[in-house]
């Protein structure tokens, strides 16, 4: 089925307008107060495409507002190294529910909310993602580095795991 602009692209240009001032509002409202604030890169696989897995990279940032409580926003590129493109804008919030003395680390559940941008043979289709994320930072030389692998699961992806690396500033 081909999208058109009555159908698919008007629903792709409002999908695209809403989560973008979504991500920036949340930026806008919670980073000034913000704790602490990282970048992180990331590696992953994860199950993205139709027939098999697909290699994921990722860049996010997050801001700590509270001592258990992260807000990010996080940008996803996939693909099956063919003709099959995945773009994940996403924001997300994080709960640390054990930091076994880890100051801004530890296990914590994650809600994702974004959009899918699935590309194929020059064909867009857009879709709402939404999933959740598991995983334990490692902070490390005082908390100025981490290490994080997570698992996750939601839609449209099904699943994914990973790493990602980071520094505050």
């Amino acid at each position: 089925m081909k999208y058109t602009m009555s159908t698919g692209g008007f629903w792709m240009r409002h999908i695209k307008k809403g989560s973008i001032v979504f991500c920036l509002l949340l930026f806008l409202v919670t980073a000034p107060g913000a704790e602490t604030l990282r970048i992180g890169i990331g590696l992953e696989t994860n199950m993205n495409t139709r027939d098999g897995y697909a290699l994921g990279r990722s860049v996010s940032l997050d801001f700590q507002i509270f001592k258990y409580i992260v807000n990010g926003v996080t940008l996803t590129i996939s693909d099956d190294f063919g003709i099959f493109t995945v773009i994940e804008p996403e924001v997300f919030g994080r709960w640390y529910f054990k930091d076994f003395g880890f100051k801004g680390g530890g296990f914590f559940i994650q809600a994702d909310l974004g959009v899918s941008l699935v590309i194929e043979a020059s064909e867009t289709k857009p879709h709402i993602l939404g999933g959740l994320t598991a995983g334990f930072r490692y902070p490390f030389l005082g908390g100025d580095y981490y290490v994080e692998p997570f698992i996750k699961s939601g839609y449209p992806f099904i699943w994914g795991a990973g790493a990602r690396v980071g520094c505050r500033f």
